[in-house]
């Protein structure tokens, strides 16, 4: 099984500790029938960690990495040219052209690095020449951190706006923008969500069958100890639904979650069940700004009724959190209707 973004990011960090890796990601491409951005590498060494293009450019990435190693600078750019069948055995679609970044994984890198290891959303800003080199990162409702101190600082405030705007969304992107006089490659690495939901029942397995429309891994707990070990490594795309009344199992999860930027919380129950779960929260030292947070009673107002229809407004209300939207009709709206 390929590894995940966040687990190639934490491998990529172990070998910082004892080598000096190299980090390796696409800026642009042409080509190989269409690939989503957030992929990334390391070159070290003792190996390679992950793969871009299915393996498909190692050969030339390694040639990169012995080039930027005799040369000392921070980072290097350079074309990789991939034909038809080189490509079609790699898995790929068709051949194409990728421009690949790799860069030493300086300080900046490492704390990047740190929270795509976290399965947090995060931005990352690169300078495209003529020095290559990270200039910050930037995780949603945060501002740029990292940021340069020499000549490119009065590049940092257009970045953030721009970065900040690809973040809130929460989709993997990648582009090019020409900032002042320099080329910006900006990247989103957002996770694949993750749901745990609390209490075997009918809905739960509405909710199940709902989520998975969305691409959402989902696991379903009866207990306070499956449970805590499923949302081991939740990150800011992942969601809890609680439908157990237990507060003794719901009131922990909540807590153990409420450090996790980002993440969608949702519980079933009553108005007083709401609140009662509030006031053991609070007496377990849960931040009121943390509680508020909750989506409880879970659910969009859709007028649901039975299990299949309630799956539809929690899963509506998870993407719209998600989405950083109000969920709102859309002829109300007069900006772009796809996201």
């Amino acid at each position: 099984m390929a590894l995940e973004t966040a687990e190639i990011a934490a491998e990529i960090l172990a070998l910082a500790d004892t080598e000096d890796p190299m980090l390796a990601r696409i800026v642009d491409m042409r080509g190989f029938g269409g690939r989503t951005s957030g992929e990334i590498a390391g070159l070290a060494r003792s190996g390679a960690v992950g793969s871009l293009m299915f393996g498909s450019l190692q050969s030339a990435l390694s040639e990169l990495a012995s080039r930027l190693g005799a040369s000392g600078d921070q980072g290097m750019i350079d074309s990789i040219e991939l034909g038809d069948k080189e490509a079609v055995s790699a898995g790929l679609a068709c051949g194409g052209s990728a421009r690949v970044a790799l860069l030493r994984v300086d300080p900046i890198a490492r704390e990047a690095l740190g929270e795509i290891a976290r399965r947090r959303v995060v931005g990352v800003a690169t300078l495209l020449g003529p020095t290559v080199r990270i200039l910050g990162y930037l995780l949603p409702g945060g501002s740029l951190s990292g940021g340069a101190t020499d000549r490119y600082s009065a590049l940092l405030p257009d970045v953030e706006a721009e970065l900040g705007a690809m973040v809130r969304a929460r989709r993997p992107e990648s582009r090019i923008v020409e900032i002042g006089d320099a080329l910006v490659h900006l990247e989103v690495f957002s996770p694949r969500s993750r749901l745990v939901v609390v209490g075997s029942s009918e809905l739960a397995s509405a909710i199940v069958a709902q989520f998975a429309l969305l691409g959402v891994d989902s696991t379903v707990c009866d207990t306070l100890q499956d449970a805590e070990q499923q949302i081991k490594g939740f990150g800011s795309n992942d969601a809890l639904v609680l439908l157990s009344h237990d507060h003794s199992i719901g009131v922990p999860l909540i807590s153990t979650l409420a450090d996790v930027p980002g993440i969608y919380i949702g519980a079933l129950g009553s108005r007083h069940t709401q609140e009662a779960r509030r006031e053991l929260l609070e007496a377990a030292g849960v931040a009121v700004e943390v509680i508020g947070r909750i989506h409880g009673p879970v659910g969009l107002d859709l007028g649901s009724r039975t299990p299949p229809e309630t799956a539809v407004a929690i899963a509506a209300e998870f993407l719209a959190h998600r989405s950083g939207r109000d969920p709102v009709p859309l002829r109300a709206t007069s900006g772009a209707i796809n996201g």
